[in-house]
């Protein structure tokens, strides 16, 4: 085993960790078993770091044990992608309210430049705008005085991107500038502007989706 990992948290964090990577990556897809002894090998880590890790996803919900002992990579479809969203835009619209006026004026200067380097770039890749996303969203969780709420939202947030529904690629142009809208609010410490601007964005996030999959009403 590797020298820099002598301790069983340190290792359990790591396997953990990658994991949670891959399956939201979707290099390890739903439906795929996890092999111990090959993740294991990968890894560079015994087997009890690892299983530690394969109960801390269970746990979570993200994997699931079969009959014949196996564990694989749950499946969550288009029913859970549509309620995941309306729960983000109820508790993230709170959440951006509470958050204006909290969120340290260095943060939102670094928000502002990574979402501006973005809106100015002829070629953005999906890594960057994930990265932007993630920082905003994070941030207003962060800071919304509120650490069940923001558990929420991160846990939602992780649950959505676990959905084995496509992408919606073209919705990202709009995304951006809608999250330049919400940082806006944020910077003026304006809370019912905040709400605003985030409800908007996460329900047309969520009509995006009802239109691509081909809902009419919901």
């Amino acid at each position: 085993m590797d020298s820099v990992e002598l301790t069983s948290d340190s290792a359990h964090e790591r396997s953990y960790k990658h994991l949670l990577a891959k399956i939201v990556s979707r290099e390890i897809g739903p439906g795929e078993v996890l092999e111990e002894r090959r993740l294991a090998a990968d890894l560079g880590v015994s087997r009890t770091p690892l299983r530690a890790a394969f109960n801390r996803l269970l746990g979570e919900g993200i994997v699931a044990r079969l009959s014949n002992g196996s564990i694989i990579v749950k499946a969550f479809g288009t029913a859970e992608l549509l309620e995941l969203l309306h729960v983000r835009l109820v508790l993230e619209s709170e959440a951006a309210a509470l958050a204006a006026g909290r969120i340290p004026s260095s943060k939102l200067v670094a928000l502002r430049q990574e979402l501006e380097t973005i809106l100015h770039s002829a070629a953005v890749t999906r890594q960057q705008d994930w990265s932007a996303d993630n920082m905003l969203h994070e941030l207003i969780a962060e800071h919304c005085g509120n650490r069940t709420m923001a558990a929420l939202i991160s846990d939602a947030r992780l649950r959505v991107r676990l959905c084995n529904v496509e992408r919606l690629e073209q919705r990202q142009i709009k995304a951006r500038e809608e999250h330049m809208t919400i940082l806006d609010a944020l910077e003026a410490g304006n809370a019912e502007a905040a709400r605003a601007a985030m409800h908007a964005h996460l329900t047309n996030v969520r009509q995006a989706y009802l239109g691509s999959l081909g809902y009419l009403h919901q």
